[in-house]
C-alpha cells in the first residue's frame, strides 16, 4: 500500500476518503440467556461441552438503532458529507461486551 515520503504526500491530498464508526452498548441481563452442559457432546478429554443459549433482547435492538442514529449525527456535526448508515446485525459474542452472570449450582 505504501510507506515513506511518497505515501505521506499521497494521503495528504484530497481524495475519496471514508470514515466509519462502531459502537457497543450494555447488554442487559436476561434470565432466558444461560449456559448449560451438553448431555451428549464431549470434548477431547471426555468432559461435557458448554451449550450457550443467548439472544439479544428488545432493549438491545432499540439501543443499536439509537447508537446508529447518534453516530450519524456526530459525523454530520463534524461536516462529514454523504453520511450513510447500515446495520449488519449482531449476535451475542460478536462484541464481547455482553454482561450477566453464569449461574452455577448442583442442579
Amino acid at each position: 500500500m505504501g510507506v515513506g515520503g511518497g505515501f505521506k504526500d499521497a494521503i495528504a491530498e484530497p481524495g475519496q476518503w471514508t470514515i466509519g464508526g462502531t459502537a457497543f452498548g450494555e447488554m442487559l441481563p436476561n434470565h432466558a440467556n444461560r449456559v448449560t452442559l451438553e448431555a451428549t457432546v464431549k470434548d477431547k478429554w471426555g468432559l461435557p461441552v458448554l451449550r450457550i443459549d443467548c439472544t439479544i433482547g428488545e432493549n438491545d435492538t432499540m439501543m443499536r438503532k439509537d447508537m446508529i442514529a447518534d453516530m450519524a449525527e456526530m459525523l454530520s456535526a463534524t461536516d462529514v458529507r454523504d453520511v450513510k448508515t447500515f446495520d449488519e446485525g449482531y449476535v451475542p459474542g460478536q462484541g464481547i461486551h455482553e454482561m450477566g452472570t453464569a449461574r452455577m449450582g448442583r442442579d
